[in-house]
């Protein structure tokens, strides 16, 4: 088999045998996995455990046509399926693209604006009647949850902030900076308060910051 740049983590022969797990979605037995990557199937057992042990494949029993004990086949999860790389950006740009040509940009921004509203009504029961800072922190989780590596940070200020070390869709955010109103609606729509883009790696920044500005009283001026 053709060496292929390794999965992240994994050594050659475990990415060749989530490779072959992959084109073959029924899944393989031990002895097919070792007849396709062309080691011994102690070497199969040995890397087979590790791989289920992270959830990146999975057994499954099957019966056999002589009724006699099931034979085991193994197949790829989604775990494991997710390790291969994926051209969202490609996607994504696209899309957008052709979006902004359909609406117009405006029409874009204001599609974007109401994703991140409908996004923050997720969290809306666990938020309610929470103060500020537990409820930046509860969003703080959503935004982990999303994939970003978000936490909440100290700042000068008595108001709390928000610090995310990626950017889920950077590239994306690179080629049309509009794409930050998804985030600032939603944490506008899920903190209650104004939100200011302090930084922004679409812009050139290490990371993207957000500060939450404490609402003012009902009745101030």
């Amino acid at each position: 088999m053709a060496d292929k740049e390794h999965l992240v983590g994994l050594g050659r022969t475990q990415s060749a045998l989530l490779r072959l797990l992959l084109r073959n979605k029924a899944g393989l037995t031990v002895d097919g996995i070792a007849e396709g990557l062309g080691v011994t199937r102690t070497a199969v057992n040995q890397h087979l455990a590790a791989l289920v042990r992270e959830g990146y494949v999975m057994r499954r029993a099957v019966a056999v046509a002589t009724g006699g004990r099931p034979g085991r086949l193994y197949a790829l999860t989604e775990r494991g399926a997710h390790l291969f790389p994926k051209n969202y950006d490609l996607f994504s740009l696209k899309a957008l693209e052709a979006l902004i040509e359909t609406l117009g940009p405006e029409g874009v921004n204001t599609a974007l604006e109401r994703l991140g509203r409908t996004l923050a009504k997720d969290l809306a029961a666990r938020l309610e009647g929470l103060p500020l800072r537990e409820r930046v922190s509860i969003i703080a989780e959503a935004l982990q949850e999303m994939g970003f590596d978000a936490e909440e940070t100290a700042t000068a200020e008595p108001t709390p902030a928000i610090t995310a070390y990626n950017c889920v869709y950077h590239a994306l955010a690179r080629a049309h900076p509009d794409v930050c109103r998804l985030d600032l609606a939603f944490l506008r729509a899920a903190s209650g308060t104004e939100v200011d883009h302090a930084a922004c790696m679409a812009r050139g920044d290490n990371e993207c910051r957000f500060r939450f500005r404490a609402a003012k009283p009902e009745n101030s001026a």
